[in-house]
């Protein structure tokens, strides 16, 4: 079994040497996760018994490493980007009718960030219960207050497959950040005419808790023994309400298995992220 040890390098793109901003460093279970910079530069520690690493990002075929022989000094990974296959782009005289799916209410009774330690990816299950026919144009995440709001986080589309998250639909990495808390962040989608289909689609936020400093803040709670207790956090805090009652959402680790989170979640009873969509109508 081999012992803790340390990675460090940077992630580049194998033909231009260019960083890929903030790849995940795991490995084939996903029982670990560190997160690159922008500059695709990190340090993880691996914990023992891990003998592979697995690097990956959007947009890029993954990098399996056996850890024997990876020193502690600082290497270069290449990642090969996959093929970049857009839709072709219809352009129409009049300016598209939009219609906003999801949750629209700009409520957050309840927020959920990344305070367990762990590198966490809410998917909500945007339904297309009128049968509208058309393309994702927009989506809008509510960033509630408090927290480091302007903190990065990646956008993720996956296909509905049987109910849970299936293939991704973003054929590239799309990073974006809010301005503040207590407002929509909102990202333009509609150069990659993603259709979005009878069986609706998920719309995720995958937070990027690197090693960055400026993304850190602690908080503080009592036990029940009255003893305090301080939990380090990353980033922003994600709007939760209970504005749909048949919302579905979904939650992974480490870019590991997807877990659907049932109404006595530890989240809550009923509460779902608050994400919404804008259709450009057909």
């Amino acid at each position: 079994m081999l012992a803790q040890t340390t990675i460090r390098g940077q992630v580049q793109i194998d033909s231009t040497n260019q960083p890929v901003s903030y790849a995940l460093i795991s490995e084939p279970q996903h029982r670990f996760g560190t997160y690159a910079d922008a500059q695709g530069r990190f340090s993880a520690r691996i914990p023992e018994g891990i003998d592979t690493l697995l690097i990956s990002c959007v947009g890029f075929e993954n990098l399996l490493l056996p850890l024997a022989g990876l020193s502690d000094t600082t290497a270069v990974y290449r990642l090969r980007a996959k093929p970049n296959v857009l839709t072709e782009i219809v352009v129409r005289g009049r300016k598209p009718k939009v219609v906003a799916v999801g949750a629209l209410r700009k409520r957050a009774p309840i927020v959920w960030g990344n305070c367990s330690g762990r590198n966490i990816e809410f998917a909500l299950h945007v339904r297309n219960t009128k049968g509208i026919r058309g393309y994702l144009q927009r989506v809008s995440y509510l960033i509630a207050r408090g927290g480091v709001a302007t903190a990065p986080f990646r956008v993720r589309i996956y296909a509905n497959a049987d109910g849970e998250p299936g293939e991704d639909r973003l054929p590239q990495s799309v990073v974006t950040a809010a301005r503040r808390g207590n407002t929509w962040c909102e990202v333009d989608l509609s150069r990659y005419q993603i259709e979005f289909p009878k069986e609706g689609l998920f719309i995720a936020m995958e937070w990027l808790p690197t090693n960055e400093d400026r993304y850190k803040f602690a908080t503080s709670f009592k036990m029940p023994d009255g003893q305090k207790n301080v939990r380090e956090c990353f980033g922003q805090y994600l709007a939760f309400n209970r504005e749909l009652r048949t919302a579905t959402y979904w939650e992974r680790i480490n870019g590991g298995t997807w877990r659907r989170n049932a109404p006595l979640s530890r989240v809550g009873m009923g509460e779902h992220p608050v994400i919404q969509a804008k259709i450009a109508l057909e």
